[in-house]
């Protein structure tokens, strides 16, 4: 059984009217499912630098961090991969690029209305975005 852990990040990226972007999943364990962007820390890096890196690369987005959402636990096992991942979910905003997807690790980049969420998110992705829409109420 293969295993994968450690520090990941992940970010919201709001779009308007009130629409954040996804990414359908193309490698193990989040295969298939539609999950925020972000991924795993390289060494000597924060998981600020970690999101900035992961959403140009998987998106071919400049953002910037906003502020941190939470620190969540993704842990199980799933089509015979054990998983524990600690991601940092961050709000971000974008500042260049363009819309493309990472042909590797990316099958599909769509935005989707808060409202009106695709099944399945991967794991706690959409804690992710409860939390989120709870910290966007409470601003207003």
């Amino acid at each position: 059984m293969k295993n994968y852990t450690g520090k990941t990040s992940t970010a919201i990226i709001p779009f308007p009217p009130d629409k954040i972007l996804l990414v359908k999943r193309n490698t193990v364990p989040f295969k298939g499912y539609w999950a925020l962007p972000g991924g795993r820390m390289d060494p000597g890096e924060t998981v600020e630098q970690t999101i900035v890196r992961e959403v140009k690369e998987e998106t071919g987005l400049d953002v910037t961090v906003v502020r941190k959402i939470g620190e969540y636990i993704e842990k199980g096992v799933k089509d015979e991969v054990e998983y524990e991942y600690y991601p940092t979910c961050f709000l971000v905003k974008t500042v260049g690029g363009e819309t493309k997807k990472q042909e590797s690790e990316i099958q599909e980049i769509q935005l989707f209305s808060l409202k009106e969420l695709p099944d399945p998110l991967a794991f706690e992705h959409d804690k992710m975005i409860k939390d989120y829409l709870i910290s966007k109420k409470k601003e207003l």
